[in-house]
């Protein structure tokens, strides 16, 4: 059972700084590293789900996963995926992350997992630190006690999209005692760009489009890289077969299963990272 070590930016309360996406690439590459190394692209749900410990910017905590029931938010009400980390354990965080069945595919489970892992490396290290400073001077003492930090995945969309910076249906900041609405905000944009990076990087990505588009007539086109954070050169993809549109829908799902993802989940890394044009992007 693995335990991660990684890095990056951080203040004295171990909360990220503003991180670039191109970091936060490096750590989920570091990560993909320790758990199925470079020449991999799928990183299936056993392995994800058996890291049993982070070690992140020197603080050193165990991590609970649990994959095997159905995980429900403070109401009762189902949903994907939590990561919350209880002061009454202060040396274990836990992912919680309902199994596969009537609502989740297990492509979906994975990408869950992915996201709440993203949580656990750049979140729970602020919050271990947060919580063992205790109760502030202004503190209800009766009301501290029971503090617990907590992200919740309510559904699908939460993976595809970020919710604004003032909406808390999504995210209650009464969860995550000390983080306003714009903390809590980037800390959604870091969870998603981890998932990503970590379960369809960019290289491997652009290795597998290279070996496949030509068998579903998918044109590969190269140009300089207009994205800063990648400079070089880059390539993007247009559908001009017959099929047209369809057969940019058939690369992504034959991505999509080398990955163990979703087709939609191959989509948005593919506009992530460029490949995609307005006009090759299917309806």
């Amino acid at each position: 059972m693995p335990v991660l070590t990684l890095d990056y930016r951080h203040c004295n309360r171990k909360r990220p700084s503003f991180l670039k996406n191109s970091e936060i690439e490096r750590v989920a590459a570091l990560a993909r590293q320790q758990l199925v190394g470079d020449a991999t692209d799928a990183v299936p749900l056993a392995v994800l789900s058996d890291i049993s410990g982070l070690k992140i910017n020197g603080i050193v905590f165990d991590l609970f996963v649990g994959t095997g029931d159905v995980v429900h938010d403070e109401d009762g009400t189902p949903v994907l995926g939590i990561c919350e980390y209880d002061p009454g354990a202060p040396n274990t965080a836990m992912v919680s992350v309902s199994p596969a069945g009537e609502h989740a595919s297990e492509a979906l489970v994975l990408s869950t997992l992915g996201h709440e892992m993203g949580h656990a490396v750049f979140d729970a290290p602020g919050w271990i630190v947060d919580a063992s400073k205790g109760p502030s001077l202004f503190d209800d003492p009766s009301e501290s006690a029971h503090r617990f930090y907590r992200m919740t995945t309510k559904d699908g969309e939460h993976l595809s999209k970020v919710v604004s910076s003032g909406e808390e249906d999504a995210k209650s900041p009464a969860s995550v005692p000390g983080h306003t609405s714009k903390e809590l905000y980037f800390a959604e944009l870091r969870a998603n760009e981890f998932m990503g990076s970590l379960l369809v990087p960019r290289q491997r990505l652009n290795l597998a489009v290279e070996e496949l588009a030509p068998k579903y007539e998918v044109t590969i086109h190269r140009a300089p890289s207009l994205d800063p954070e990648s400079p070089g050169q880059s390539m993007y993809l247009t559908a001009d077969g017959d099929m047209g549109f369809f057969d940019m829908e058939r690369l992504q799902k034959a991505l999509a299963t080398r990955f163990g993802v979703n087709r939609r989940f191959i989509a948005v890394r593919m506009e992530r990272y460029g490949l995609l044009r307005p006009e090759a992007k299917p309806r």
